[in-house]
């Protein structure tokens, strides 16, 4: 470990301490919630591992995303972009500013390569091949509560629609031990 550690901004699954111990790295450290300003969550790309379209955020004036800051060695950073599918395209890391308590935070977070195109609505709801997958979801939510989220975005959250997929969801092995 390089000792020199970096702040990362989780609004998705990766707000579950579970799934960041696991998959990046055990000395992960969640620290606090934060509110990303003039930006909403939307879906993009789906995803054959998750059965559902992935979470993004994107620019939209007075919107708002909130999330879990997590601090991280530095040279776990290498992780965290495999688990994000950086070299596959998928998500790339970015820079941004957060209000947390402690004030505005600098932090890396992910945003899809592509942007989500508009979604087909049907009775002012998007079709399911523009939601996320149930199990998805459900990640997000108890994500969002394990992160103390503000309770009207976890609501927010648990209106939003899925695309209703509840079966098993395997995780990409690698060699890693």
């Amino acid at each position: 470990m390089s000792g020199k550690k970096i702040l990362y901004w989780a609004y998705c699954a990766n707000m579950l301490a579970n799934r960041m111990e696991c998959c990046v790295h055990k000395s992960v450290k969640r620290l606090e919630p934060a509110q990303l300003k003039d930006h909403i969550l939307a879906y993009g790309r789906f995803s054959p591992q998750w059965y559902g379209t992935l979470p993004t955020i994107i620019k939209y004036p007075n919107g708002e995303v909130w999330g879990s800051i997590w601090e991280l060695d530095e040279s776990h950073q290498k992780l965290l972009d495999e688990l994000q599918g950086v070299n596959a395209g998928i998500y790339e890391p970015i820079k941004i500013e957060v209000v947390a308590h402690r004030g505005v935070v600098n932090a890396l977070t992910y945003k899809l390569v592509e942007n989500p195109p508009k979604p087909e609505k049907k009775y002012g709801i998007p079709l399911k091949k523009y939601r996320p997958s149930k199990i998805y979801k459900e990640q997000m939510i108890a994500g969002a509560v394990e992160s103390c989220l503000p309770l009207y975005y976890r609501k927010q959250l648990l209106r939003m629609p899925d695309n209703g997929y509840t079966g098993s969801v395997l995780p990409v092995f690698d060699d890693r031990v």
